[in-house]
C-alpha cells in the first residue's frame, strides 16, 4: 500500500545553529580570563577558592533562586535552574544559604569537592512564596482562595508544539480540550465550568504579570468547511523553555484584581531572568515522533456495486489490502532551544533562541515556529530602583492544518472509499489535460454531494498557509522607597501580523472554484498596548503582630484588530494567483476594524494578624469603551475572603498537622458586551445606506458573575501529605440575548440583558512525598467536579425598544447545527446540551419499521451533554540516584459525543459494523431483522441521519504521559556539564473508550460546537527522546 515518510530536519536546524555560534563567543568571552599583570588586589583574590555544589529540597528537585552568601566576605550568587551555584571563597570560610520558606543552613565552605545541599522546610514559617494577581507574591498559607502552583519543567517533561496541553490533568478544576488540527493548534481552556451564554469562556494569559491580548482567527463553526483550529490563544506563540513558574487562578476572588479579563480564571506565567554568576549556556532538544491514537473500525470484506462508490456490492473473494490508515503519516516533532544566562550582583540577562519543526500526520501538514527571547534585569540603584527589560520575537508558519468538516477535507474520500478499489490509482492525483492543455484533478468520482475529491488533490492543490510575526516588548520599573514601600510600573506593547493565503487549483471541484482556480488572501493585524503602576505597602505594627500589605494601582489596556480579505476566482490564467488574474465581477474584498479600551483602578488590602488570621479585599473599577453611550459604562468589582491557621490556634499534635488552614472569599468579576453595540449601525444596499440589522443598544449592561468558595488546606505528616479542597458556587447574571423583531421596527433583532447561569463544583488535589528507602517517590491526585445549568433566559416578554411595545421572547437558543446535530440552550438544561434527529416510534417506544425505518424530521431529541460529570488524574514519579520515572493517568467521566463520521461511513457501507451486520443477516429492529443496507444506508447513516444512534459516552481512560530521564555522572565531564537523557511518551494507551473518536478533541475552541465529530483527524500516539545539556 502507498505510505508517506517525512525526512526529518537537521537536529541543530539553522536558526539553532545561527544562535549557538553567536552565543559562545559572547559566553567564552564572558567566561575567560583576563591578561592584565597581576597586582595586589589580583594577588590577594588568587588565594580565594572556588565552591561548587548544589542545592535541593528534601525531595531532590533543584531549587532556583537560593541565596549563597559568604558570611565574612563579600561574595554572594544565587542557584540557577538546576540548583548549581559556584562562588569564590576564602579558606575555611563559611557560606550561608537562605531560601524562602526553607531554614536556613550555615556551612563550612567545601573547595575540595562539590557540595550537596537539602534544605529542609521551615516548619514555624511555612511561607511558601505563590504569585497571584497582577504578579504580586503573597505568601501561600495568607491567601483566602485556592492558587495552583506548577513549576516550568512539568510543561517540558512529556512536549508538545502548544504547551498548554501538557497542562491537561494536572489542574483541579480545568477542562482542556486539544484541537483536533494538530501540531500548532490552539487548546480549549474552562476553568470552573462554562458561564457567559454568548460571551467568552476560555481562560486569561498573564505573561510576567500583564494580560496577553487574545488573537483573533477563524475556527470550524460548521459541518462544512474544515479550516484550521489557529492559535489564537495568543499564548501558544511563547516558548515553553522560557517558562520559570505557573500559576492558575481557578476561582473569582484570585482573578478579582483582573476585573473583566480574570472571569474565566487565569494562568499566570512567569518567564526566567538571567543569573548572577559566571555565563551558563543552557540546549535542550526533544524529538518526537507520533501516529494515530483513536480512530474508526473499517471494513475489507466488501465491495461496491457496478457504478456505484458505496461499498453494498457482494462480499469479495478475500479480503482487500486497503487500510484508509495508510494514508497518515507517521508526524514528528522537533524542538530546539538555546539559551544564555549570566549576570553580576546589578545586572543580570537571559537570552534564549528556540525552534519548533513539526509535520502533522496529515500529509503536506506543516508547522515551524521560531523564538527569540532578550531579558535583561538591572539593579540601577542597589536595593532602590530596579529595572526589566524583555523582548520577544515570534515568527511562525502553519500549512493545511485542518479541523474537522465536508470540504477541503483529504479524510472525507479516504474514509469514504471503497475497499475494492485501488486507490495507489489516484496516488496521482494530477494528469494531462489535453483538452486544457494542463494537469487536471484525477478524479472520476465526483463529489458525491459531499464536496469530495481525490484526498492527494486535496492536500496538494488545496493549499491553506497561515504566517505570523509577533512582537512583544515590555518594560517595568520598581522603586524601592522605603523597606515597607515601592511603587511599580509596567508597559507591553504586543504586535502580531498574521497572513493566511488560500489556494485552490484549476480542475478543483466547482463547487467551490472556477475552472481556472480560486485565490483568497487574508492580512490580520492585532495590536495590544497595556500599561499601569501598582503602589505597594507591606508594613508591620503593634510589635510585629499586625501586618499589612495593600496595593493601589490602574491600568490602560487598548486593543485594535484590523483586517483585509481578498477572495475570487481566477479569470485567463489557470493557477497563476495574483491581482491582475482575478475575475472583477467574481471576486470581492472586505475589511473589518475593531477598536476597544478599558481603563481601569483598583486597589487590594490585606491584613494579618499574629501570622494565623487573614483577611484580604479588593475592589477594580473598569471603564469599558463598548459601554460608551450608556449608563452603564463603567462597573465595580468587590471582592472579600478570609483564612484561619488553625494549627496555631488548636493544640493539635504537631507530628501529625504540620499546617491546617481553612479558608472563604466572594467576588464579582464580569464581562463586557462585544464592541460597537450601543451605535446606530449603517449598511448600504445597492449604494443607498440603510439602517443596520440591530437596534442600538444603550441600555447594555456587562454581563456579572458572582460567586463565593470554601475550601481547606491541609498538610500532613512532616508535609509529606498536602490535600487542598475547595467547594465553589457561582451564578453569571446580565447575559447578552440577541432576539428577532418584527418587520415593522425597521430593524433585524436586538439585544437585551437577561438571563441567570449557576456554576457549583468541587476541586481536590492532594500529594504524597514518600522516601522508599533510596527511592524518592511522589504521588499527586486531582479531582474536578462542576454541575452546569442555566437557570433562566429571557423573561416571556421583552420591551421593543424602537416601538415601546412587547414582544414575544424565544423560549430557547439554537447556538449550533449540523444537519441532524444541534446544541440548544433551554431553562433548566446546561451550555453543552446536544440534541439530535432519530428514528420514529410508536407510543410504546417500538421504531416504526414497516417499509423500512423513517426518521422523526419533527423532533430532535436531548442525547446529552458534552461537558463531562467529573475529572480525575494520578501522577507518580520515582526518583534514584539520577534516574526518575513519571507517568500519569488520566479519566474524564460522563458526557456524550455524537459522530456523523461514524454515521456516513455507515451510509457508504465502509464500516466494520455494517460489515458485522451483512454477516449476521441484516440488523436487529424490534424483534426482527432489516436489511442492512436499507438500515444504514438509508435511515440510519449520512449526514442527514439518525445522530441519536450515534451518540456516545465521552467517559475516557487513558495512560495519558510517560517519561524516563537519567542525569549522567558531572564526573564523565569534569563537572562541567550536566547531562540529562530522557524517552517520552503521550497517549500511550486508551484503557477505556466507547466513541469512534477520542472525545477530548475539539475543532472549536469556543463555547458551542462541541463534542461533534465529522471527520475529525484523530487524536495522536506520541513517543520520542530529549536531550539536555547546561554548561
Amino acid at each position: 500500500m502507498l505510505k508517506h515518510y517525512y525526512a526529518l530536519p537537521p537536529l541543530a536546524n539553522r536558526a539553532v545553529l545561527v544562535a549557538w555560534l553567536a552565543l559562545s563567543p559572547v559566553a567564552w568571552a564572558m567566561a575567560g580570563t583576563s591578561n592584565t599583570q597581576p597586582n595586589a588586589t589580583s594577588l590577594q583574590q588568587s588565594t580565594r577558592k572556588t565552591v561548587t555544589g548544589t542545592v535541593t529540597d528534601a525531595n531532590g528537585e533543584p531549587l532556583v533562586g537560593v541565596s549563597v552568601r559568604s558570611k565574612g566576605g563579600k561574595g554572594g550568587t544565587i542557584t540557577d535552574i538546576d540548583g548549581h551555584f559556584s562562588m569564590q571563597v576564602g579558606d575555611g570560610e563559611t557560606i550561608e544559604i537562605s531560601y524562602v520558606g526553607y531554614a536556613t543552613q550555615t556551612l563550612t565552605a567545601n573547595t575540595n569537592m562539590p557540595m550537596t545541599i537539602v534544605l529542609e522546610e521551615d516548619k514555624k514559617l511555612l511561607n511558601e512564596v505563590v504569585v497571584t494577581a497582577l504578579g504580586i507574591k503573597r505568601e501561600a498559607k495568607a491567601l483566602t482562595y485556592n492558587v495552583q502552583d506548577l513549576k516550568g519543567s512539568e510543561v517540558t517533561r512529556v512536549r508538545d508544539a502548544n504547551f498548554v496541553n501538557a497542562l491537561a490533568g494536572k489542574i483541579a478544576g480545568v477542562t482542556i480540550n486539544q484541537s483536533s488540527s494538530g501540531v500548532g493548534g490552539s487548546s480549549r481552556v474552562v476553568m470552573r465550568g462554562t458561564k457567559s451564554l454568548f460571551g467568552e469562556n476560555n481562560a486569561l494569559y498573564v505573561l510576567d504579570g500583564i494580560p496577553m491580548q487574545g488573537l483573533r482567527t477563524k475556527q470550524s463553526d460548521n459541518f462544512y468547511e474544515s479550516v484550521e483550529v489557529a492559535d489564537g490563544d495568543g499564548i501558544s506563540n511563547i516558548n515553553p523553555d522560557d517558562i520559570e513558574s505557573m500559576s492558575v487562578l481557578t476561582g473569582a476572588s484570585a482573578a478579582a484584581l483582573y476585573g473583566n479579563r480574570g472571569a474565566n480564571g487565569v494562568i499566570l506565567i512567569t518567564t526566567k531572568k538571567g543569573a548572577v554568576g559566571r555565563p551558563k549556556v543552557s540546549f535542550s532538544n526533544s524529538t518526537t515522533f507520533t501516529r494515530p491514537f483513536v480512530t474508526p473500525q473499517f471494513q475489507n470484506t466488501y465491495g461496491r456495486k457496478d457504478g456505484e462508490f458505496a461499498s453494498w456490492g457482494e462480499k469479495m473473494e478475500r479480503p482487500s489490502s486497503y487500510n484508509p490508515l495508510d494514508f497518515f503519516n507517521t508526524g514528528f516533532n522537533v524542538s530546539n532551544s538555546v539559551a544564555l544566562s549570566t549576570g553580576s550582583e546589578t545586572s543580570q540577562t537571559h537570552v534564549s533562541v528556540g525552534a519548533v519543526n513539526a509535520g502533522g500526520i496529515v500529509p503536506n501538514n506543516r508547522y515551524n515556529r521560531y523564538n527569540f527571547t532578550f531579558r535583561n534585569s538591572w539593579d540601577v540603584i542597589k536595593d532602590v530602583l530596579e529595572l526589566d527589560f524583555s523582548l520577544l520575537y515570534v515568527k511562525q508558519n502553519t500549512r493545511n492544518g485542518i479541523g474537522q468538516g465536508m470540504y477541503y477535507n483529504p479524510l472525507v474520500p479516504t474514509y469514504l472509499f471503497p475497499p475494492s478499489d485501488d486507490i495507489n490509482r489516484y496516488a496521482v492525483y494530477e494528469m494531462y489535460n489535453p483538452v486544457r492543455n494542463f494537469k487536471t484533478q484525477n478524479w472520476p468520482y465526483g463529489n458525491l454531494g459531499l464536496g469530495m475529491q481525490n484526498p492527494f488533490w486535496i492536500v496538494n492543490r488545496n493549499k491553506f498557509e497561515t504566517n505570523r510575526e509577533r512582537f512583544i516588548a515590555s518594560f517595568s520599573a520598581r522603586w524601592n522607597i522605603t523597606s515597607w514601600l515601592n511603587i511599580l510600573g509596567r508597559a507591553r506593547m504586543d504586535n502580531a501580523y498574521t497572513d493566511f493565503e488560500r489556494k485552490l487549483y484549476a480542475s478543483t471541484d466547482g463547487l467551490f472554484s472556477k475552472p481556472a482556480g480560486n485565490w483568497m488572501t487574508q492580512d490580520d493585524k492585532n495590536t495590544s498596548t497595556y500599561l499601569d503602576f501598582l503602589i505597594n505597602i507591606d508594613k508591620q505594627f503593634a510589635n510585629d503582630e499586625i501586618r499589612l500589605l495593600a496595593n493601589i494601582g490602574g491600568s490602560y489596556f487598548d486593543e485594535r484588530y484590523t483586517s483585509k480579505t481578498f477572495e475570487g476566482n481566477l479569470a485567463r490564467v489557470p493557477n497563476f494567483f495574483h491581482p491582475s488574474n482575478m475575475s472583477p465581477t467574481e471576486s470581492n474584498t472586505a475589511h473589518a476594524n475593531l477598536h476597544t479600551q478599558t481603563q481601569s483602578f483598583y486597589a487590594k488590602v490585606e491584613v494579618g494578624y499574629r501570622n494565623f488570621l487573614f483577611a484580604d479585599a479588593t475592589g477594580r473599577i473598569d471603564f469599558f469603551s463598548t459601554l460608551l453611550g450608556t449608563s452603564s459604562n463603567n462597573v465595580f468589582y468587590p471582592s472579600v475572603g478570609a483564612s484561619v491557621l488553625l494549627t496555631e490556634v488548636l493544640p493539635l499534635p504537631k507530628n501529625i498537622f504540620s499546617l491546617w488552614k481553612i479558608r472563604g472569599s466572594y467576588a464579582q468579576v464580569g464581562n463586557p458586551p462585544s464592541p460597537y453595540l450601543t451605535r446606530e449601525a449603517v449598511a448600504l444596499s445597492n449604494g443607498t445606506p440603510k439602517s443596520g440589522a440591530f437596534t442600538p443598544a444603550s441600555h447594555l449592561k456587562p454581563e456579572m458573575t458572582k460567586a463565593f468558595e470554601l475550601g481547606m488546606d491541609l498538610r500532613l505528616f512532616d508535609n509529606k501529605l498536602n490535600i487542598a479542597a475547595t467547594y465553589y458556587n457561582s451564578n453569571t447574571y446580565n447575559q447578552l440575548f440577541r432576539y428577532k423583531l418584527p418587520p415593522s421596527s425597521g430593524y433585524e433583532y436586538a439585544f437585551e440583558n437577561a438571563g441567570k447561569v449557576n456554576n457549583w463544583g468541587v476541586e481536590l488535589s492532594a500529594t504524597y512525598n514518600q522516601k522508599l528507602g533510596p527511592v524518592d517517590w511522589s504521588a499527586n491526585l486531582v479531582y474536578s467536579l462542576n454541575r452546569n445549568e442555566i437557570k433562566e433566559l429571557l423573561p416571556e416578554y421583552v420591551t421593543d425598544r424602537t416601538t415601546n411595545t412587547t414582544v414575544k421572547a424565544p423560549t430557547e437558543f439554537e447556538v449550533s447545527s449540523a444537519e441532524s446535530y444541534k446544541m440548544i440552550l433551554r431553562k433548566g438544561g446546561t451550555m453543552s446540551d446536544i440534541y439530535a434527529s432519530h428514528l420514529k416510534q410508536d407510543y410504546q417506544g417500538n421504531i416504526l419499521a414497516s417499509g423500512g425505518v423513517q426518521k422523526d424530521e419533527n423532533d430532535f431529541v436531548k442525547v446529552g451533554s458534552a461537558a463531562p460529570r467529573y475529572n480525575i488524574s494520578l501522577r507518580n514519579s520515582f526518583a534514584w540516584k539520577g534516574i526518575e520515572l513519571g507517568f500519569m493517568f488520566d479519566a474524564r467521566v460522563g458526557g456524550v459525543v455524537v459522530s456523523a463520521t461514524q454515521a456516513l461511513m455507515d451510509q457508504f457501507g465502509v464500516s466494520k459494523q455494517t460489515a458485522d451486520a451483512r454477516d449476521a443477516g441484516g440488523v436487529r429492529v424490534n424483534n426482527g431483522l432489516l436489511n442492512a443496507e436499507q438500515y444504514y444506508g438509508v435511515a440510519a447513516g449520512g449526514r442527514t441521519g439518525l445522530l441519536a444512534h450515534y451518540t456516545y459516552s465521552a467517559t475516557n481512560v487513558r495512560l495519558r504521559e510517560m517519561s524516563i530521564s537519567y542525569d549522567l555522572p558531572t564526573a564523565w565531564f569534569a563537572n562541567k556539564l550536566k547531562v540529562n537523557l530522557s524517552l517520552t511518551g503521550h497517549n500511550l494507551l486508551m484503557i477505556y473508550n466507547r466513541a469512534p473518536f477520542d472525545p477530548e478533541l475539539t475543532a472549536n475552541t469556543g463555547t458551542y460546537y462541541q463534542g461533534f465529530d465529522y471527520f475529525m483527524p484523530p487524536s495522536q500516539r506520541s513517543m520520542g527522546f530529549g536531550v539536555k545539556v547546561n554548561f
